[in-house]
């Protein structure tokens, strides 16, 4: 298995946070795109909105991955987070096929969390001179000891360890395929897709906004990334990050 571009992957045996080390070394000496900060373990690991990400020493894949993609508008710039969650849920779907975005950019098996994104992006004047995408897989861990609501792992899902290596560069190999979607005239392709894959994307569902729960369907996606709902009566609403939740249901565990 090979990538068309150069991944320069850097690697450590463990580390408080790969997207903190990648924008560290970036800023001390400009690196190539597509340079890749890989460790064993993070000790500081975060998700969204300084959620703590957990990682057993060499049984996850932890790693950031450096783009500079000027060709985005600052506007446009959840583009990014729609290619880089289809090309991770591409990888996975060679394990199962129900495999999930659950909005904005966590994937999902069924109603449990396997990984996460963070993406952190530098702006410069009107376009996004770099990002930095740190990305967490729960592969080979099967206990989980912080108060993360649903982890899994693929070891639990497939019944037997994974080659950590393998993995690493199938994912590798599927993000560069969706980036260069991303850097195509077609980059609004992206759209649909990600639509199309998005967790609970069927039926009525219970979510939870700063006035209480509620069932609501996905209309879609907006822009700005913001989540597009229509209520059990027909009211359309619109949600930023951390503006409403999913709400788990005792049938989904």
């Amino acid at each position: 298995m090979s990538c068309k571009n150069n991944f320069n992957l850097l690697r450590f045996p463990a580390l408080a946070s790969t997207n903190q080390t990648l924008k560290w070394l970036h800023q001390k000496e400009s690196l190539d795109e597509y340079t890749v900060v890989v460790c064993g373990s993070q000790t500081a690991g975060k998700g969204q909105v300084g959620n703590h990400w957990e990682s057993e020493q060499d049984k996850n894949l932890t790693f950031s991955l450096l783009l500079k993609p000027t060709y985005i508008q600052i506007h446009q710039q959840f583009l990014i987070s729609k290619a880089v969650s289809l090309g991770i849920l591409e990888a996975l779907k060679e394990y199962g096929s129900e495999f999930f975005i659950k909005w904005p950019n966590d994937i999902y098996y069924q109603d449990k969390k396997i990984g996460g994104i963070l993406i952190e992006n530098s702006l410069s004047r009107d376009v996004i001179s770099s990002c930095i995408i740190g990305v967490g897989i729960n592969v080979n861990q099967t206990i989980f000891v912080s108060n993360a609501p649903n982890p899994l792992s693929l070891k639990t899902i497939v019944g037997q360890e994974l080659e950590l290596e393998k993995l690493l560069m199938q994912v590798l190999q599927s993000l560069e395929k969706y980036i260069d979607v991303l850097k195509s005239s077609n980059a609004h392709a992206l759209d649909d897709m990600y639509l199309g894959e998005l967790y609970r994307k069927q039926g009525f569902h219970p979510y939870r906004d700063e006035n209480g729960v509620f069932l609501a369907s996905i209309a879609g996606i907006n822009p700005y990334g913001h989540l597009e709902l229509i209520t059990d009566i027909g009211e359309r609403r619109s949600y930023a990050f951390k503006e409403v939740e999913f709400v788990v249901r005792k049938s989904d565990n």
